[in-house]
């Protein structure tokens, strides 16, 4: 199993076709029907049904594709990551960050850019559940995340970033009807909220809307910030969320209105594993963007 085998095996599983497959890597079809059988024979199993008219994908094969993406990243990381090293660059943070928290992480990547710039930092943006399930597995160095996201026990620490108010997001053809101080303008508005699995935000929606006399309807769940401004956007509902991500996403229909209360407000942090020593972040956390925004946790 090599490298070539699993890239036209993936482009056959997305192109179903194996002329386009080999047009788009400059093969001939013979070339590329040769190389996918060569990678069925190695893994012992058939991925691929085809005839003269149509090809699919086995069971097998629908398994398997997953695994061969995931192969060729590590492939790709670890290309990076030691041509970095032979480039000099040594260091390497590896940070979780919501989208929300755009705005401090571009800060504080320019000035750590600037100061160490043999330091390897590689980001990946989480949406809530994917951030929880990271930090509960000490899958990265540094995370910009929200304070209801950290675990009750004392292996994290983390430093307040920031305390602000959740906004409503509605579409602006609706805005003018909307008085952010009266919600039973709200109602017959339909909602869209982040997953249920996310049980902290999800849940933060519903209680601001019903502690000011709003049964939410939400009539979708989605599991990613663009995908919900998407649908607000389309004025298919209005929904709840942090205000940071206006930062990130700028969809032209989207208007937020901040929202009043302690029940709205939510705090972003920077988090560690106490039990890591990397001492590239630990350079990274003393940072003068990271000081300057630090409130009491």
């Amino acid at each position: 199993m090599d490298t070539l085998q699993l890239k036209l095996f993936i482009s056959v599983s997305q192109t179903l076709n194996f002329t386009r497959t080999a047009t788009e890597f400059f093969m001939t079809q013979p070339t590329v029907s040769n190389y996918i059988k060569s990678l069925e024979n190695s893994i012992g199993v058939r991925l691929l049904n085809r005839d003269s008219h149509s090809v699919s994908l086995t069971p097998e094969g629908q398994e398997f594709v997953g695994y061969a993406s995931q192969l060729l990243m590590i492939q790709t990381e670890a290309e990076n990551r030691l041509r970095n090293i032979s480039e000099g660059r040594r260091g390497y943070i590896r940070i979780a960050m919501l989208s929300s928290a755009a705005e401090l992480f571009s800060a504080c990547l320019d000035e750590f850019s600037r100061a160490q710039p043999n330091v390897q930092v590689d980001v990946d943006i989480k949406e809530g559940t994917e951030m929880m399930r990271d930090i509960s597995q000490c899958a990265y160095d540094i995370y910009f995340a929200n304070r209801y996201m950290m675990p009750e026990n004392d292996s994290i620490d983390y430093i307040v970033t920031g305390t602000h108010h959740l906004h409503l997001f509605v579409h602006r053809d609706i805005a003018d009807s909307i008085d952010i101080n009266d919600w039973s303008t709200l109602a017959g508005h339909k909602f869209v909220s982040v997953p249920e699995t996310d049980f902290a935000l999800s849940g933060q929606l519903k209680n601001i809307c019903m502690s000011r006399g709003v049964v939410p309807d939400i009539i979708n769940y989605y599991n990613r910030a663009d995908t919900l401004f998407l649908a607000v956007n389309s004025n298919i509902g209005l929904t709840i969320l942090p205000p940071g991500l206006t930062y990130f996403y700028n969809f032209p229909n989207v208007v937020s209105m901040p929202i009043g209360g302690d029940d709205a407000v939510i705090n972003s942090v920077v988090a560690w594993h106490k039990s890591k020593t990397n001492p590239d972040a630990h350079k990274f956390l003393q940072l003068r963007a990271l000081a300057r925004v630090r409130q009491p946790s």
